[in-house]
Order: structure tokens, then sequence, then C-alpha cells
């Protein structure tokens, strides 16, 4: 059986796919089925290895039954599959009867007169295999492997650039919406103004700080001027701060600060100085007016972790905002006060 020629629209719509998207599902379903259009094949399968098991695992597929595939479960170790997969070598059986130990090694649900399997890879690492049988044996030769070594290929970069885009995102340390970061990094950095102020008797203070009115801007303007205004929201809450400092975003339109080495008065003052600017100052090109609620919170009056230090901004951030919105608030706690008398007593 002579192969057909790949029709170049078919690898065309697989790159256009593929440059357009980083769910890697969709280009391995439009493979499998341009696959299926070329050869009449009984089954067309993209078998991948699960990253947390070393299993085998069947991603995508044709002429298969879903509860074959869900049961599906296989180790690497398989004899003939082992080799591919280590090696490289694609595995052609033009006539299973000729070799019935390889095609037991191979077949999936259904018995099969002749199969090819190809590594899918990128940069020499093994992700999976493309796996394809016909009924009758004779159906696939030598010049089958030509023709599906470009959607093996496909498969690979398609799956390699979604798990690239997975691992940039656990890794990127900046929100995109707001230019600040993200609130993990920041958090880490709290935790090490908390150790510090703890080492050296100093104070460190937390701003938490929300949107008065963003959601009438985002129902007024639309949902991409709501996004320009929280980018220039984060650029003009940068401006103010200094370089021991840091800020990123904590929830939907919430801004989370961080003062180093700052009491809870200077804290009080920085937070006012940030407000007003951004009472006065207009936002995107629609030249929009916003207000924030600010809730100011400090070390060691709100407490000696950084977890209560912050969820005391957040509860100081509701009564900026039940109490009328464009202000600030802190608790003048007795915390401080407590610990200080404690502390005499203990020297008597």
């Amino acid at each position: 059986m002579n192969p057909p020629c790949t029709p170049p629209q078919y690898l065309a719509e697989i790159l256009t796919t593929l440059k357009s998207t980083n769910q890697f599902e969709q280009v391995l379903h439009l493979i499998v089925d341009r696959i299926t259009r070329l050869i009449h094949c009984q089954t067309c399968a993209v078998i991948l290895i699960d990253q947390r098991t070393e299993y085998l695992r069947i991603d995508n597929f044709s002429g298969l039954s879903l509860t074959f595939c869900n049961k599906f479960h296989r180790t690497l170790a398989t004899s003939a599959v082992g080799e591919l997969l280590w090696t490289g070598n694609p595995v052609l059986i033009t006539d299973s009867s000729a070799n019935p130990t390889l095609a037991n090694d191979l077949q999936l649900e259904h018995p099969f007169g002749s199969c090819i399997c190809l590594q899918i890879a990128v940069d020499h690492r093994t992700l999976g295999y493309l796996h394809v049988d016909t009924r009758g044996p004779n159906e696939l030769n030598e010049s089958h492997l030509e023709l599906l070594q470009p959607f093996a290929d496909l498969a690979g970069i398609a799956i390699f650039k979604a798990r690239l885009f997975e691992e940039n995102l656990r890794l990127e340390r900046i929100d995109r919406e707001t230019g600040l970061e993200k609130y993990g990094p920041f958090l880490e950095k709290a935790q090490l103004s908390m150790e510090r102020a703890q080492q050296f008797h100093e104070h460190f203070a937390v701003a938490l700080l929300d949107i008065d009115n963003f959601k009438s801007i985002m129902n007024t303007y639309g949902y991409d001027t709501s996004r320009a205004l929280l980018k220039d929201l984060g650029a003009l809450v940068k401006s103010h701060l200094r370089g021991i400092d840091a800020a990123a975003r904590y929830g939907f339109d919430e801004v989370v600060l961080l003062y180093a080495n700052t009491d809870l008065d200077q804290a009080i003052t920085l937070a006012h100085a940030l407000r007003t600017s951004i009472e006065t100052t207009p936002f995107t090109n629609h030249h929009i007016s916003t207000t924030v609620s600010i809730g100011v919170a400090a070390h060691p009056q709100s407490g000696t972790e950084t977890e209560d230090v912050i969820l005391t901004a957040k509860k100081a951030l509701f009564e900026a905002q039940r109490t009328g919105r464009n202000t600030v608030f802190s608790y003048a706690s007795a915390w401080y006060e407590q610990e200080a008398e404690q502390a005499g007593t203990e020297l008597q």
C-alpha cells in the first residue's frame, strides 16, 4: 500500500493551531484527526509519559474506547515500547503474523495487521510515542514512517511548549495585569522582614488597598479599560515605593504593600500620601478618576507573625470601606502596651 502525500494544508493547520494556543490537547486532537484522514487506520493514539507517575497514558486517540483508555496504565519497561522510548528508533510491523511477540507488546485495544510507533521527543527528551495501526497486514510500510514523522515532531513541540508555559507561570514573579509582584514572592519578602524585625527589634508595616469603584469602572468602560487602569495603578504604586519596600497584587482589585523598617505612624503617613496621589491622578486614556481604601497594620502592634500583621491590615481595610471609603484606617491596638507591661513585670 503506497502512502498518500501529506496535504500541505494539514501541516499548515496544525502549525497555525500550535502558534495560537498553549493547550497541547487541541493540537494533539488535530494531529490524530489528520492522520486518520490520511491513512485508513484502525487506531491512532498519542501515548505520553505521565510526569508524576512515569506510567504511560493515552492522551488523544481514535479507534479506541474511552473505557480502555481510562484503564490503560503501562510501565515504561514494556520491552518493545521501552526500547522505542529509550533509543528513539521507530517500530514498524508490516505483518503482525510474522512477529506475534512484538505485535502483542505494541497492541492496544484491538489486534492489528500492521503498525507503526514513533517516538515523540524534544531536545532528546522523550515525551511519549505515536501509535498507528491498521486491521490488515502490509498496509503500512517504510514510506509511512516518513509520512508520519512530522506529526510526531509537531506533537512533541506542542507538548513541550505547553509544559514550558506552565513552568514559566509557576516561576514568574510578576503579575502581568498590574506589573506588581505576585503574592507568593511578596510573602517571602514579608517573612524575611518579620524575621529581621524580630532579630534587630525593628518595625515593619503592611498596607492593603482596594479600588473603591472598580466594578463600576469595569461596567462603564469595559474589560480592556479596567485592565489598563490596573496597569496604571500598579505603576503609580511602584513610584511610591522606596528601595526597601515591596508591593504585590493581593486580589482581583487589591494591592498589598510592605513598608520595611517602618513603624505604624510612618506607614500611615505613606499610605495617606499614596491615597491622595491616586485620588488626584487620571487613569487610562479615558482620564478615569478613582479612589482607594487602605488598611494599615504593623509589627509589633499587630502581632509577632507575618500572618497576624496581614490579617489585621485586611480587617482595617474592611473598616476603611465600611466608614466611607477613600480613607486610611488602622487599629490602635493595645497589644504593644500589654507586651511592654509584661516585659516590665519580668524585669522586676
